[in-house]
């Protein structure tokens, strides 16, 4: 069976390039058969080591950010895309669009246009931010959730937001299927303990993703700095691509209004091993995400899913996907979108290490239970589903 993935990323440094390797790679075991076509995005991220060179891997798809462009412009990039991927529909039996809206649409156009359907997963903030766009883009994304054989959602959450604002007629919520996101347990189990990085012996808390608003880093770092004054040995590390803007400047104002500027590492983006290590030696993982300006949001965040399996407790914000990645007060902490609440749940954990560690047991024991397996296989339930029977 031949399946067309549609994807941005294929790449270690973004929660779609993890769940899209990881994912493919499940459901390539469960279904020897499976033949994998992978259509990237223009200006993707590097791609993993992990991704076997059998598979078939080509850029065909606009880039990412082509949702903003000129309507001129977003025609020629849609038609070039769906011609694209029509191209690569020959013998294929299913596309999945793993990236959502706009590339999702591309999708559905080029599987239409084959007489085979279309899966897409939902991830997010680009589930939703088109429907709630004024102009031809609500159309476009209604046009297109009306014409999905299946969703996917990652998260109860997200498939809540979804359908709150999509009408039932045109994605009837039983069409929605909700497979939560899942981690490989013992890649981040496996010590590393690597010398030299400049976070050996050092004391921190720990947060990952890209600078930018809707992530929270602001609720973050605020409250750590607070904890950080009374305590001089408290860093904390940032990881994610930096782009030198008023956001990422703004964070290190807050620390730098605390006193603790020097204590506040933004390390960029880096290499997967140094990720794990760091996951392993924080005291807390601090990733508390809010519901930007923009309307964007975090969709799960697969990130707590790592630390728990990493043994760090995280803390993290009610009204998000986080929702679903931590079990309050078993894995870490759920807490309100804002600085306060923040600082109370990192200082009660801070200074009760008998806490952490049961929060830290706990992850453990939640990350196990999690597999990638178990995500394939309900995905491959879906595509024989809208395929009308099993595929083998």
């Amino acid at each position: 069976m031949k399946v067309v993935f549609l994807t941005d990323s294929l790449s270690d440094l973004d929660g779609v390039g993890r769940y899209s390797v990881r994912l493919i790679s499940a459901l390539e075991e469960l279904r020897p058969d499976l033949e994998v076509h992978v259509l990237l995005a223009r200006k993707h991220r590097p791609t993993s080591a992990e991704v076997p060179p059998h598979w078939r891997v080509e850029v065909a798809l606009p880039p990412d950010y082509f949702f903003y462009m000129t309507r001129s412009r977003f025609r020629i990039w849609r038609w070039i895309g769906t011609w694209r991927t029509r191209r690569a529909l020959r013998g294929a039996a299913l596309v999945h669009a793993i990236k959502d809206y706009p590339h999702s649409l591309i999708g559905v156009d080029a599987a239409d246009r084959a007489g085979i359907p279309c899966v897409a997963t939902g991830h997010g903030t680009y589930t939703i931010q088109p429907v709630k766009a004024d102009g031809p883009h609500r159309e476009r994304a209604l046009d297109a959730y009306s014409r999905f054989a299946a969703m996917i959602s990652v998260s109860r959450y997200t498939r809540r937001r979804l359908l709150e604002i999509v009408p039932a007629r045109t994605l009837p919520p039983e069409r929605v299927h909700v497979v939560p996101n899942a981690v490989s347990a013992a890649h981040y189990a496996e010590p590393r303990a690597l010398e030299g990085v400049q976070w050996a012996g050092m004391r921190f808390t720990l947060g990952i993703g890209e600078v930018k608003e809707r992530k929270g880093h602001h609720l973050a770092v605020a409250a750590w700095a607070k904890a950080a004054r009374t305590r001089p040995d408290l860093h904390h590390v940032l990881v994610g691509n930096k782009t030198g803007d008023a956001y990422e400047r703004s964070l290190v104002e807050l620390a730098r209004a605390e006193g603790v500027e020097d204590r506040l590492h933004l390390v960029g983006n880096i290499e997967e091993v140094e990720k794990v290590d760091l996951l392993q030696r924080a005291e807390v993982f601090l990733h508390t995400p809010v519901t930007a300006a923009d309307g964007g949001f975090e969709g799960f965040g697969i990130v707590y899913l790592e630390a728990a399996a990493a043994g760090t407790p995280s803390i993290g914000s009610l009204d998000s996907g986080a929702e679903d990645a931590i079990i309050d007060g078993e894995t870490g902490l759920l807490v309100d979108q804002d600085v306060d609440g923040v600082g109370a749940a990192l200082v009660s954990l801070l200074d009760d290490p008998d806490r952490r560690a049961r929060l830290a047991e706990g992850g453990l024991a939640h990350a196990a239970r999690s597999s990638w397996t178990d995500n394939a296989r309900d995905v491959l339930s879906i595509y024989d589903s809208v395929l009308g029977g099993s595929q083998g």
